[in-house]
């Protein structure tokens, strides 16, 4: 057996040294642990379970169901452009989703405006393409049955600020986790025990 322990190890850890930004788990002595991260106003979290690997926690939660978006139809309109919509949930958010109808090809995205909207060139729609801004590091596509349609609507899934982790790893320290962060960049961030 380890030096490390659940008990020893549960508590909750803040993200250090990283400006504007708090984030950080909380490890639960019953195995389970809530991930917060807050950026201005921009909240995420997450949850799931952990386990102890000799030196390293392992998180694990629900798998992510693969599309933050849900489709809620397509029509032809009398209108000589395509229109992709985003409808329903928090208006606040309607102006930071993206669409691509080239699957997510650099230059390809339209932001949508207030109303949640985004308006391409009239042409044949196979893929309809979607990221939310503040979730960049998760795309979701749809394939289109009737390429002559101009008109798609889709509405936010509740989990679209949620946080998914699968085999993700910390190194344990007395008082320290160590290792990456599910939402920034880098290798070397540290969480320090309050």
């Amino acid at each position: 057996m380890g030096k490390y322990t659940v008990e020893k190890t549960a508590g909750i850890y803040y993200l250090q040294d990283v400006r504007e930004t708090a984030s950080g788990f909380k490890m639960n002595s019953d195995g389970s642990f809530q991930f917060f991260f807050t950026y201005g106003a921009l909240d995420r979290y997450g949850s799931g379970n952990w386990t102890l690997d000799d030196d390293h926690i392992v998180l694990q939660s629900r798998p992510w169901d693969g599309k933050d978006f849900a489709w809620m139809g397509s029509k032809i309109v009398n209108e000589n452009f395509i229109t992709a919509k985003i409808v329903g949930g928090n208006p606040v958010l309607l102006r930071h989703v993206f669409f691509s109808l080239k699957n997510g090809e650099t230059g390809s995205w339209i932001q949508t405006n207030e109303r949640g909207e985004a308006s391409f060139p009239l042409q044949p729609v196979t893929t309809v393409s979607m990221v939310f801004e503040f979730c960049p590091e998760r795309f979701t596509h749809f394939i289109i049955e009737d390429p002559d349609h101009n008109y798609f609507e889709f509405r936010f899934e509740q989990w679209l600020m949620e946080v998914f982790f699968d085999n993700f790893q910390l190194k344990v320290s007395k008082y320290t986790l160590s290792g990456k962060h599910p939402l920034m960049k880098g290798e070397k961030f540290v969480y320090e025990k309050g």
